[in-house]
């Protein structure tokens, strides 16, 4: 655990107001340490009582989905009070007995794995509080790099009628805090790398930074003094040699000793026909960037289709429409379509309801010697995650389920529990963020099969194995598995499974004797475990998710608990609690205060930027409704200085959708826009077959006269149309290799299917040349 004294003290400062009171929460700090593909984070709240009565502070924020929460402690007045993990129910009782008896009282408490609540109880008037919340995490591994990912605030999250009904708290009220379009109260953060390998670069699509790296090493401050929490903070951090396997040992204070094992596998693979349905949320809170940074993932998903695959594109809100009645082959006139349709897309269609959507998809049998794969693009902003994940569970033996995260607070646990239930891989999109390289690893993915009969063999090392079964391994993918050992003797670990071209294995050595002191990798390990209890996964539950043991439907609640209490961790049915035993109480009811949080940047439209009128922009008010209709409402004035006008709150007013796109001038309704930059509109000129047609648009886009490259077509054997092909799509694939090789991860699947094509084209050009040959002429005259 990091030094507490290193924590960064949260900045302070004062200022909003919620229905006419102060907003306790003054500041939020992180510290983060990652080593190798983990990470240790300590986040600060600072709190402060400015009434003259007792309040209670309430706060709903996010942490990292997959985010074992192992410390939680309080700090009033030079008094350290340390929470304790208890069973749900009863740590509610202790703070609730605690608040009356007048003590200080500290709950941590698990909604959701990626949003949890803390409540700060008998806060006096002038007391101040600083809480620490200290986590372990994973790295996700992404291309030849790692993501580190902290989020900073609550999306509105859209909650289906069922979510909103009941007795008490919902659901719905559960995970959706109030918002308000701007808070004062800011973030500082510190991250400190520390690898294995020389460090090549670290940068942050989200945030400006600054970066001091010193070999392995590397220090992170915001560019800033501090930030806005109205958005992820995403870390991109390349390694030299990050797909060698890796092994990490632990060994904590009663001698029990952990593992870590990485493998990142290279194998080649082969296509295979598929059925994609592309899934695209059109729901209110997908307006603005969001929507725009889907139909551009889209439209090059579909350039990079091949032959022999079966598509369809759908989109959802309230209700969902397919654009085909049935998946048709890919082909010119079914990809025109397509590709017009993408065009026009836009977040008009209301709430969030993914769950239909998703059924009218999954419970349709595929069709044989088909395999469907699943594209789900979506800001995945909804109450009913638990249903949805089931769902796609239930489905994992007919549909593989590839997602998209999009947006600067797209909810992980969503879209990742989403991909690891439909045994499938994720990719997250930030705004502005480069998509190709993550587009055209999912298609490969999808595209290609994976290993099978995938399995860890330990060895001659006794290990417990989290999670329990291994996740799909995918060609550049990552496998992270731990290992519960016993004794110190050391061995090798090895990946072992079958590709397209028979086993494959793939070993790292373990040394238990020479374990490094700690209990970061027994923390992941035991979460890793209670996820597995969360999701169905455990060895309690069958590859469906259902209980084997169906006479003990207890067994997985006794379990989360036993390890909860066991490991020190926060989880769906254990809380953190602690108490302040105070020789004056505090008398009289504490005042209950719910802390807002920030509008998510370019939610719904929102432009952070845009004036504060005392009325909160249009567009959010009618995806606000969309999105979460049981969201509850403040009214917010902003009293700091340095933070002008008045925000209002996210009105709940109906009105009517928004207009759909224009069609782009220059072309008829529905048609996309000439794109501007060479290589896009090269793209644009592929066939769904990989060729081009040879015509003056190409040869404008290459800086070529059309007379001077049809002179090379005398003496060409074969079909006259065909050499024409043949000669225009060589000219494209030697001006990709020759002059847009930074963009390279950008075109590779659309060469590949070029090459194929150009392979077997049976028109050849005059005797003892090649079709390159003459491109590479043109090219350079």
């Amino acid at each position: 655990m990091p030094d507490a004294a290193a924590v960064p003290e949260p900045h302070v400062r004062a200022g909003l107001v919620a229905a006419g009171r102060p907003v306790p929460l003054q500041g939020v700090s992180i510290e983060a340490r990652v080593r190798e593909f983990c990470s240790q984070v300590v986040v600060s709240q600072r709190y402060r009582n400015l009434e003259v009565q007792p309040i209670e502070a309430v706060y709903v924020f996010p942490l990292d989905e997959g985010a074992a929460v192992c410390g939680f402690e309080a700090v009033v007045d030079g008094v350290h009070v340390v929470g304790e993990v208890q069973e749900r129910e009863r740590a509610f009782e202790t703070y609730d007995d605690a608040l009356a008896a007048g003590h200080g009282a500290y709950l941590l408490d698990q909604e959701r794995p990626d949003v949890f609540t803390a409540s700060i109880g008998n806060v006096p008037p002038g007391r101040e509080v600083l809480v620490r919340i200290t986590y372990a995490s994973e790295l996700q591994a992404e291309g030849d790099g790692l993501r580190f990912v902290l989020p900073t605030t609550v999306s509105p999250r859209y909650a289906p009628a069922e979510d909103r009904a009941g007795v008490g708290r919902s659901p719905a009220e559960a995970v959706n805090p109030a918002v308000a379009l701007r808070v004062p109260y800011r973030l500082s953060l510190a991250v400190e790398l520390e690898m294995a390998a020389p460090i090549r670069s670290v940068e942050s699509p989200s945030h400006p930074i600054s970066v001091e790296t010193d070999g392995a090493r590397a220090s992170v401050r915001l560019g800033g003094r501090e930030a806005a929490l109205d958005r992820d903070f995403v870390l991109e951090v390349r390694v030299a040699g990050a797909a060698e396997p890796r092994a990490l040992v632990e060994v904590d204070e009663a001698g029990g000793r952990v593992a870590a094992v990485a493998f990142q596998p290279r194998f080649e693979t082969e296509d295979a026909a598929s059925e994609l349905v592309f899934v695209v949320d059109r729901s209110g809170s997908m307006d603005g960037t969001s929507i725009d940074e889907a139909s551009n993932a889209l439209q090059l998903c579909l350039r990079s289709l091949r032959e022999g695959t079966w598509f369809n594109v759908v989109g959802f809100g309230d209700h969902f429409q397919a654009l085909f009645p049935e998946s048709r082959p890919y082909g010119d006139a079914s990809l025109d379509e397509a590709s017009r349709h993408v065009a026009t897309l836009t977040a008009d269609m209301g709430g969030t309801e993914i769950l239909p959507a998703l059924q009218s998809i999954l419970e349709r049998s595929p069709a044989p010697g088909r395999p469907r794969q699943l594209f789900v693009l979506t800001d995945g902003q909804v109450s009913n995650t638990a249903a949805v994940l089931e769902l796609v569970r239930k489905h994992s033996g007919t549909t593989r389920v590839f997602t998209f995260g999009i947006g600067a607070g797209a909810s992980h646990h969503l879209v990742r529990g989403m991909a690891r239930a439909g045994e499938g891989a994720c990719e997250l999109i930030h705004p502005g963020e480069r998509i190709e390289g993550k587009v055209l690893r999912q298609l490969r993915r999808a595209l290609a099969p994976g290993l099978t009969d995938v399995m860890v063999d330990w060895g001659r090392l006794h290990a417990r194995q989290a999670p329990h079964y291994v996740p799909p391994v995918f060609a550049g993918g990552r496998v992270l598995v731990y290992g519960f050992l016993e004794g110190s003797q050391a061995g090798d670990v090895t990946l072992r499974a079958h590709g397209s071209k028979g086993p494959l294995a793939f070993t790292v050595r373990v040394d238990p004797g020479r374990a490094a002191p700690g209990r970061l990798l027994a923390t992941l390990a035991a979460r890793a475990t209670i996820r597995d209890l969360e999701e169905g996964t455990s060895p309690l539950h069958d590859r469906r998710g259902s209980l084997q043991d169906r006479g003990r439907p207890d067994r997985v609640k006794q379990e989360i608990v036993r390890l909860g209490v066991a490991y020190g961790l926060c989880s769906r049915e254990t809380s953190f609690v602690a108490v302040e035993k105070r020789e004056t109480p505090v008398s009289g009811p504490a005042q209950l205060r719910r802390i807002p949080v920030a509008l998510t940047r370019g939610w719904g439209g929102v432009d952070e930027a845009a004036p504060a009128t005392g009325a909160f922009p249009a567009v959010a008010s009618a995806a606000y409704r969309a999105a979460a209709p049981a969201m509850p409402l403040m009214d917010l004035a902003m009293e700091d200085m340095d933070l002008h006008g008045e925000d209002a709150v996210l009105a709940p007013a109906m009105f009517a959708p928004k207009a759909r796109r224009e069609p782009p001038a220059g072309g008829p309704a529905g048609a996309p826009a000439r794109p501007a930059r060479p290589l896009d509109r090269l793209a644009s000129l592929q066939g769904a077959n990989g060729s081009w047609e040879l015509g003056r648009e190409l040869c404008d886009v290459l800086g070529l006269s059309l007379s001077t490259v049809e002179a090379g077509l005398r003496g060409a054997a074969g079909d006259a149309v065909e050499a024409r092909r043949a000669l225009a799509t060589a000219l494209a694939l030697v001006w990709l290799e020759t002059r847009a090789t930074d963009s390279r991860d950008e075109w590779t699947m659309l060469a590949e299917k070029a090459e194929r094509w150009l392979l077997q084209a049976a028109a050849r050009p005059e005797r003892g040349r090649g079709w390159r040959e003459l491109a590479g002429e043109a090219l350079e005259a």
